[in-house]
């Protein structure tokens, strides 16, 4: 095809260098050039040329490498704007709940939002094995268990029409959250099933909550339902690809999310909060990090060049719950370390892990709200996918011996 053979001006510009430092790669044996017939002037492969520029980058392992696929879902935009479906994630949150929001990201449509009910044959599944873990098994180990469990509940899981996704999600969801649930069993029949936030609630904190706490949960949960390509929604947009069914699907999502790069991140930002409301000074807890040549979890962003607009979105609804004390001027004392001396501003991860804190949640909750939340957007690419047969295909750039 012709988009596999470059030019030699566009192999040049491609690897950065001149014409003649081109044809010095060529005489060296460094890069195989050919003659079409009937032509004096040489084309390149533009695999052979990538390989090379991928091998003259020492670097180039670390470097991010973006992947653009076509999407309706969700437009992330650099400048500090987030949009589902064409709607400002800001402006949704606060008015409109997690479900809702979800059956946006899924139709397209806003309709009134059914019941979301878990079957209770279901949900005693999911609570069966959940018993039989450790009792320190961590929350995120937990909802991947119980992910892994509800499916084998499901004959129908195969079924790929979008009508039948969306039912399929609606119980995956609400049977995740309610095998967490300590209340009971599932909903009762005749009664109005628990809200996803109320019902994550129970499952995470101690404590009783209030109608704010809730609103607030319910708020976190829209902010982070979904966040265009993040390395979780690519894993499972690549499982969908190959039409694994919607809990498989899911599963990808939460094997990447689980990874201290992604997901891990809001733990990670309790620890350093913890730490400060201890007694340790803030510039004492971020110049240790800084000495040990780590990231400050909490604060700045991969993609947003300023501000992240969740974050900004969700401390502005942090400021108006009472949180204890020690918290609040931990919060204070960090991002005024870090505004002080020129670092980026806080993120989501740092004001979802002020939420957990608040509410008495273990350290690794906010990785769970993710993936709660997150399995709505999941759902949604995944959706897309499945109008496709396989369309990726990656290729490696082979680097080991050759016989």
């Amino acid at each position: 095809m012709a988009d596999d053979w470059l030019t030699a001006a566009e192999a040049a510009a491609r690897l950065g260098v001149k014409p003649e430092t081109l044809y010095a790669y060529v005489s060296r044996g460094l890069l195989p050039r050919e003659r079409p017939p009937g032509s004096r002037s040489s084309r390149f492969r533009r695999v052979d040329v990538d390989a090379l520029r991928e091998r003259s980058h020492p670097r180039s392992r670390d470097r991010v490498r973006e992947v653009l696929i076509d999407s309706a879902v969700t437009l992330l935009d650099p400048a500090g704007r987030l949009l589902y479906r064409g709607r400002e994630v800001t402006e949704l949150a606060g008015t409109w709940s997690f479900e809702r929001t979800a059956e946006w990201l899924w139709t397209g449509t806003d309709v009134p939002v059914p019941e979301w009910r878990a079957s209770r044959s279901a949900v005693r599944v999911g609570r069966r094995v959940l018993a039989a873990l450790p009792a320190d098994a961590s929350v995120a180990d937990r909802l991947r268990t119980v992910v892994a469990a509800l499916a084998t509940t499901d004959p129908m899981r195969h079924d790929r029409r979008p009508e039948a996704v969306v039912v399929t999600a609606r119980g995956l969801i609400a049977g995740m959250v309610a095998s967490l649930d300590p209340a009971g069993a599932a909903t009762p029949a005749g009664a109005a099933p628990a809200s996803v936030a109320s019902m994550v609630w129970r499952g995470l904190s101690p404590r009783t909550p209030r109608a704010a706490d809730l609103a607030l949960l319910d708020r976190v949960l829209v902010l982070v339902a979904d966040h265009e390509l993040a390395a979780s929604t690519f894993a499972a947009r690549i499982a969908a690809a190959t039409w694994a069914d919607p809990y498989l699907v899911v599963l990808s999502g939460m094997s990447a999310l689980g990874g201290s790069l992604h997901g891990g991140a809001s733990g990670q930002a309790v620890v350093l909060l913890r730490e400060l409301v201890a007694g340790t000074p803030a510039d004492r807890a971020v110049g240790e990090r800084l000495r040990a040549a780590e990231t400050i979890p909490g604060f700045g962003h991969a993609v947003y060049r300023e501000r992240d607009p969740r974050a900004v979105d969700l401390f502005a609804a942090l400021d108006r719950v009472r949180l204890p004390a020690r918290l609040r001027r931990a919060v204070d004392d960090l991002v005024e370390v870090m505004a002080t001396r020129g670092g980026p501003g806080p993120n989501v991860d740092l004001a979802v892990a002020v939420m957990t804190e608040a509410a008495g949640m273990p350290a690794d909750a906010g990785e769970a709200l993710y993936a709660v939340a997150r399995t709505a957007g999941w759902i949604a690419h995944g959706m897309e996918e499945y109008e496709h047969r396989l369309r990726y295909r990656p290729r490696a750039n082979y680097t080991g011996p050759v016989a």
